[in-house]
């Protein structure tokens, strides 16, 4: 029979015992638990919280997520290097999210087209809404209204083509970057 180890120290008469049997109130309790748990949630979706829903959400989440892996994953009667493991997750997790959290709170900063930062306070403040897909750098707006000029207005050219490039799209764009340079 090969040496068992149990904390850095031989065992002498080593048996396993990989169950633990709870009363059935405790899962009544933890699933009982679970639905009120999961009623809040439901209740916070409509409630106007503002700022506050997401972390009400993520926190009632994370306690729903503890009962199920402390009681019907049985991590509470576990090694407690199983515990350790899943804190670590979890907390690799908060760092997951914590930057998600970051992105998504700059995000209306962020013109997607452009992978550029916008001027949209100013904008706001002239009342102008933000363009979708035009540059709001001047100097690039500029290079690239030449370069639409250049190449005969974009797509297809011509005076006839279907709202990509003709001529009243030209000058609309001409306007705009008049506009823009005062």
């Amino acid at each position: 029979m090969a040496k068992v180890f149990l904390n850095g120290q031989p065992v002498e008469h080593p048996h396993e015992v990989h169950e633990h049997i709870s009363p059935m109130s405790t899962y009544n309790g933890v699933i009982g638990a679970l639905f009120v748990l999961t009623g809040l949630t439901f209740a916070v979706s409509f409630a106007d919280l503002g700022p506050a829903s997401l972390t009400v959400a993520m926190v009632v989440a994370f306690v729903k997520a503890t009962l199920v892996v402390a009681y019907f994953m049985h991590l509470k009667y576990d090694d407690k290097f199983h515990l350790f493991v899943f804190l670590g997750t979890i907390i690799f997790v908060g760092i997951f999210f914590g930057f998600t959290m970051f992105d998504l709170k700059s995000r209306d900063a962020l013109n997607d087209e452009q992978e550029t930062f916008v001027r949209w306070k100013e904008q706001t403040n002239e009342g102008k809404g933000l363009p979708v897909g035009v540059d709001n750098v001047p100097e690039r707006r500029a290079k690239i209204l030449a370069e639409i000029e250049a190449h005969g207005g974009g797509h297809g050219g011509g005076e006839h083509s279907a709202g990509h490039g003709g001529g009243e799209h030209k000058a609309e764009a001409k306007a705009e970057h008049k506009a823009a340079a005062h």
